[in-house]
């Protein structure tokens, strides 16, 4: 079998000797840069064709620095050659325009932190990779230390960590230590911020439990607050710490109003009327203003509710000084009870929304997606059930707004209550369906269909393990009496296609032990795998066996079926890609040919030969051939257009250069004169180019005619051998055109030939050698047509 280079050397040689240009295919890298350099920017396709398939990697970086197709360029970064330079093309033109589609590819992602060069460039990269595992190979597939060490540095995400850690053990020992030293450093931050909370509640118990008429009551509680103080600032220090690691801060400031108020000296109450109570009600009215309208948390109620205890004393010490009336009384109260009832509600709604997250996330059970109904059926009563209790425990006011949470929780009774009725619609219609195939089910025992039956039989249990046991229970009892009579009749149809099995297993066996010409040896497995598997499916050991048995057998004869047409395909494929070649070299040649100044006589040797080469490369596959022929064909009749179209400049000329011999032959020169002007247009005819040869050899004719008359006249004593001399040049001009149409002419066919041999055998006298010539091209031109007709014939449909 040719190697593909044949081809190159042989047809691409003719057109690169015409063009003169840097190809794409020259042996030599150093010419094929060239060629790359000489492309435009728009032939994308072709840089595309260069950068993924050339051999040599300059030549491939040379296609890259002019590439701008993504899709093209990210399939380079699976290839290590030219990944790094790829990936830095890739940033390139993100860096001209940000919005590239390519920037999220997970592919370019990994490639721009594996090939990073800088830590900065590494650290912008690394933030575009999830998950972690990703981004940890990734970076440590980075060869730079440096930039290893700069990513590591920046990591403080626990599972980031973890990650880093154990990716690390075997590849990267600094960046292993250093992601151990923070994981260390977190744990131990963690411990301390239990042991510290535990400290939090101790200090509170001490402070709360000292007695304000205890004797030595401030020595003691100043020792508990300079204690107090300080573990504030250990708090403080320790969640410092574990900030770096996205651990949430704990609210210090609700800490710190957590203990409680150091005891105050009484002090004589001054002889006053005390506060205003008007102004106290328009205090507790803002108030009530501020918790309705703020979006509050737990730590502004904790601070509502202080103000609240304090505007309350503040209104007691002032109603013991000055009784207010019963209408400032009850407006006062009523505002402060509301406020109460407000700041209770937002503490039940963050209670609720915090209990009812974790039933929320869960999804509405769907019975159609469910492995079972009752599994469904199940589930949503879990749901139903949990929403109620968390409703019932946080009784909502009916004169304040529902909270989301609540909401949320009504819309999931309403979910649960659609699901349920569809769980209801689904055991019915699975029952109907339950109900159908068991009719089916008895229908095909009675008629021994014993495949059906099976199938049904199973199709039928997976739709009851559907079902809700008590749906169930309705076709329990029939299932069991017609699943029994379904094995029985299993059994009955194993004992009757055992010998048959047999029968087909020995067959195979002989088939492959003793195999036919191939085609037939194909055709024979084939038919005994179709009348094996006629006999359906079985389930019993001993036809798992024969089915094993006919397997290995049915292998073994196909075995060299397989191996032919493996090499039959390789051969396609071979000569498809040949013919691809061809294909590929006849639309360079005539994008790239300088058809101004072409070498018409060249372009004939082309085309001659790429018809030669064309038939060499058969057969190939027909579906993939049949188009390739049209291009062939297109591409052939264009450049065979050309050609005509030269062919008729070319017969203008040789037309005007009969004109002129006629008129030389009628003037009135001397015969020497005639015969120099005569000589000068036969070397403008010599240099004229080729016309079609039925042409040519018409003017020939009349040229030769007047050239003969002219020559004649001067010699007079040659006329006996003119005749015999033009007979030899006109078989010879006959003979020429003939073998040049047999080549380029595919509308050449046998009466054509069959008139050119009468045209042949008309003269007189030839030599003998010439003769065997016109014997030889004429069986030579009639094989050629028989031959082409026979190829149109196989690639048509």
């Amino acid at each position: 079998m040719s190697k593909p280079k044949t081809l190159g050397q042989r047809l691409r040689s003719a057109v690169s000797s015409l063009t003169g240009k840097p190809r794409l295919d020259a042996a030599d890298p150093a010419k094929r840069i060239d060629a790359v350099a000489a492309l435009d920017a728009s032939e994308q396709d072709a840089l595309a064709k260069v950068y993924l398939g050339d051999a040599a990697r300059d030549v491939r970086l040379a296609a890259l620095a002019k590439l701008v197709d993504a899709q093209t360029l990210l399939k380079g970064l699976a290839d290590g050659d030219v990944a790094a330079a790829t990936t830095e093309r890739l940033l390139a033109l993100l860096r001209d325009d940000a919005a590239l589609p390519f920037v999220d590819d997970p592919a370019f992602r990994r490639a721009a932190l594996v090939y990073a060069s800088t830590p900065a460039d590494a650290l912008e990269a690394a933030q575009r990779i999830e998950p972690a595992s990703a981004r940890t190979n990734a970076l440590l597939d980075n060869a730079r230390p440096d930039v290893r060490m700069a990513v590591a540095e920046e990591t403080w995400d626990p599972a980031a960590l973890a990650e880093v850690e154990k990716t690390a053990r075997d590849r990267d020992k600094a960046v292993n230590r250093l992601a151990r030293e923070r994981l260390s450093r977190l744990r131990a931050g963690t411990a301390n911020r239990e042991k510290e909370d535990a400290q939090t509640e101790h200090l509170l118990r001490m402070a709360e439990a000292l007695d304000d008429d205890e004797a030595h009551y401030d020595a003691r509680r100043d020792a508990i607050e300079r204690d107090w103080q300080g573990h504030l600032a250990t708090l403080a220090a320790t969640d410092s710490e574990l900030a770096a690691f996205g651990v949430v801060a704990r609210d210090l400031e609700a800490t710190r109003r957590r203990f409680p108020p150091r005891r105050q000296t009484p002090k004589a109450v001054p002889e006053q009327r005390g506060e205003d109570f008007e102004a106290l009600l328009e205090e507790a009215n803002a108030l009530r203003a501020a918790v309705s309208a703020a979006d509050v948390d737990d730590a502004a109620v904790a601070a509502f509710e202080h103000t609240l205890s304090e505007l309350a004393a503040r209104w007691s010490v002032s109603a013991d000084l000055a009784r207010p009336s019963d209408a400032q009384s009850e407006r006062f109260h009523a505002s402060t009870a509301a406020i109460a009832d407000s700041c209770g509600a937002v503490k039940r709604s963050a209670a609720l929304a915090k209990e009812s997250g974790r039933l929320l996330e869960k999804p509405v059970p769907d019975a159609a997606q469910a492995a079972s109904i009752e599994q469904a059926r199940k589930e949503i009563r879990s749901q139903a059930n949990a929403a109620e209790r968390l409703l019932g425990r946080y009784a909502w006011p009916d004169d304040l707004p529902l909270p989301e949470a609540a909401k949320a929780l009504r819309q999931r009774q309403a979910d649960l209550a659609q699901a349920k009725q569809a769980c209801v619609a689904r055991t019915e219609a699975l029952t109907n369906e339950v109900a159908a195939g068991i009719a089916e089910l008895e229908q095909a025992i009675a008629e021994g269909a014993v495949h059906d039956a099976l199938a049904k039989d199973r199709q039928l249990r997976d739709l009851a393990k559907q079902l809700p046991q008590d749906a169930v229970r309705r076709f329990s009892a029939e299932l069991a009496s017609l699943g029994g009579r379904v094995r029985e009749l299993r059994d009955w149809r194993t004992f009757a296609e055992v010998p048959k099995r047999e029968a087909l297993c020995a067959q195979m066996e002989d088939l492959a032990d003793n195999p036919l010409e191939i085609h037939d040896q194909a055709d024979a497995v084939k038919a005994l795998r179709e009348q094996w598997n006629e006999l359906g499916g079985t389930d019993s050991r001993q036809g798992r066996e024969l089915r094993k048995r006919f397997d290995g057998a049915a292998e073994r004869a196909f075995d060299p079926c397989r191996k032919h047409f493996k090499e039959q395909g390789e051969r396609r494929k071979f000569n498809l890609e040949q013919r691809k070649a061809i294909v590929s070299a006849l639309a360079d040649f005539l994008a790239e040919n300088d058809w101004a100044h072409a070498d018409w006589r060249g372009v004939e040797q082309v085309l001659r030969q790429a018809r030669a080469e064309w038939r060499r490369y058969h057969p190939m596959d027909r579906r993939a051939g049949r188009a390739l022929a049209e291009q062939f064909e297109k591409l052939a009749s264009d450049i065979h257009g050309k050609l005509k179209d030269a062919w008729q400049r070319n017969l203008e000329r040789k037309e005007k250069i009969v004109a002129d011999a006629k008129e030389v032959r009628e003037s009135g020169q001397q015969g020497s004169a005639k015969a120099e002007a005569i000589k000068e247009l036969q070397r403008q005819w010599k240099a004229s180019g080729p016309v079609p040869r039925r042409e040519d050899q018409r003017l020939w004719k009349l040229f030769r005619a007047e050239c003969d008359a002219v020559f004649d006249a001067r010699n007079a004593a040659q006329d006996r051998h003119a005749s015999r001399r033009r007979a030899i040049e006109e078989t010879e001009t006959l003979l020429t055109e003939l073998e040049r149409r047999v080549d380029i002419d595919p509308a050449l066919d046998r009466d054509t030939v069959a008139d050119y041999g009468r045209r042949l055998t008309a003269f007189d006298n030839l030599p003998n050698d010439l003769q065997r010539r016109i014997e030889a091209m004429l069986q030579h031109a009639d094989r050629a047509v028989v031959d082409r007709q026979a190829a149109r014939e196989a690639a048509s449909p």
